[in-house]
């Protein structure tokens, strides 16, 4: 299926490809939102099932796991003066300077956190390689996390302020954090591509050596899992490195700095607005280059396209469970107005019943009109998704039901949506829970 972009109201759509991508038009801008795995190709997708997509305002990297990051760098590269801005996870800002300048010292440093940690595994380390067949560790009791906001706390229905944020239309110079522009102005300092490749082959090698010598279950997940590392860290140093190159402003969301005060901040005004994260503007302080790389799925970032009467209200979940504490139980949502108009939910975490807590913050705040999923295992989507029956439930890949790809989402055909109906595209989920 290929799709003509209305020029008149909004649309998203979920690409047809193994990993998680989506695409928005809201206002008649795009924005890109995770770019599946690299072998997806996403700079092909969109040119072969979506016409006049010829520039994308905004793309957005939720977090590093690699069906969410993997294909960006290339499309970065191939879509040279064709992207306004790029939107990335505030925990990589302490280690894109070194990945980007001396790329062998970063991977040498990694590796020797590999042998501290299998000599003794750090409580750090429990809580983010995750369990057999890749459900996560629950961390500790919460007893860190800010307190739930009430009621009376929460800004009017209908209210989207952001102070903080930065106006998409303004034709001021969006103002990067200094490390990050001291890297641009040190261009030629960057390793090249060839000593970075070399350098990461060289930590594979060394961690797969590891791995051939380690005989308990433990050791094995935890060699494994620095694997999985390499494979993000390349996808960091490239999509920086793209960044750098073809000269696209490049902002960061930190999810600890909203975990302390729960208070998102940043993004842009009445448009697109983090909901578990804080615009950053200076590197945290240095912890062990792992912890900055963690693909842990409950720290990816969380944006809302803000409805009203004239917009599609959309919430890009990534694969956050939507909140954070004991059980994750303490939603992010509640720090939102509610919106009286429904609203377009990504499916959390390609439908997966490791976030079935998402679907109960998800209904306390706002009335969902459709979930929209892609990509995943064929343990995805789960039994809560699938009993999601107030809504339209439409999937762009099932590899549950054995079906292809295909272009799914909805359309706005009019500057006023409410009460028109949406218009569905794609294939509608058919799965059953006792599949």
């Amino acid at each position: 299926m290929t799709a003509v972009l209305p020029k008149l109201g909004d649309m998203l759509l979920a690409l047809p490809i193994n990993g998680e991508s989506f695409l928005l038009r809201r206002a008649g801008k795009n924005v890109l939102v995770d770019g599946g795995y690299k072998r997806d190709k996403i700079a092909d997708v969109l040119k072969h099932h979506v016409r006049d997509v010829h520039y994308l305002d905004i793309v957005i990297c939720t977090h590093g796991d690699s069906d969410h990051v993997g294909g960006l760098p290339a499309l970065l590269d191939e879509w040279v003066g064709r992207v306004g801005q790029l939107w990335l996870p505030g925990r990589w800002v302490n280690v894109v300077p070194q990945l980007a300048r001396d790329p062998a010292k970063f991977y040498n440093q990694l590796v020797r956190e590999l042998d501290a940690e299998l000599k003794n595994p750090s409580e750090e380390v429990f809580s983010v390689i995750g369990a057999v067949d890749g459900e996560e560790v629950k961390r500790g009791s919460g007893q860190d996390i800010a307190p739930r906001p009430q009621a009376s706390d929460v800004e009017p229905a209908g209210e989207w302020h952001d102070g903080h944020g930065w106006s998409l239309d303004s034709e001021e110079t969006l103002s990067e954090p200094e490390w990050f522009h001291a890297l641009r102005r040190a261009e030629e300092d960057l390793a090249n591509d060839d000593i970075a490749t070399r350098a990461l082959k060289s930590a594979r090698r060394r961690v797969n050596y590891r791995q051939k010598q380690l005989v308990s279950e433990l050791e094995i997940r935890i060699a494994r899992y620095w694997l999985a590392l390499l494979k993000t860290c390349e996808a960091i140093r490239n999509l920086a490195v793209a960044a750098i190159r073809n000269r696209i402003p490049t902002r960061w969301f930190d999810f600890e700095g909203f975990e302390k005060t729960r208070q998102a901040v940043g993004g842009a005004r009445g448009f697109l607005l983090p909901v578990n994260a804080v615009e950053q503007a200076a590197p945290p302080t240095i912890r062990a280059l792992f912890l900055h790389l963690t693909q842990i799925n409950r720290e990816s970032l969380v944006f809302l396209a803000p409805p009203t009467n004239e917009r599609l209200g959309v919430l890009f979940c990534a694969d956050s469970p939507l909140g954070n504490g004991p059980d994750f139980s303490c939603s992010f949502l509640p720090t939102l107005p509610m919106p009286w108009l429904p609203i377009v939910a990504t499916a959390p975490h390609h439908g997966s019943e490791t976030n079935k807590i998402a679907y109960a913050h998800l209904h306390k705040w706002a009335r969902v009109a459709v979930l929209l999923r892609t990509g995943g295992s064929t343990k995805q989507p789960g039994s809560t998704f699938l009993s999601q029956h107030s809504c339209l439930r439409l999937c762009a890949k099932c590899p549950r039901g054995g079906h292809a790809p295909m272009l799914s989402g909805v359309f706005l055909p009019h500057r006023h949506w409410h009460p028109l109906p949406l218009i569905a595209l794609g294939r509608r989920c058919a799965c059953s829970v006792s599949i």
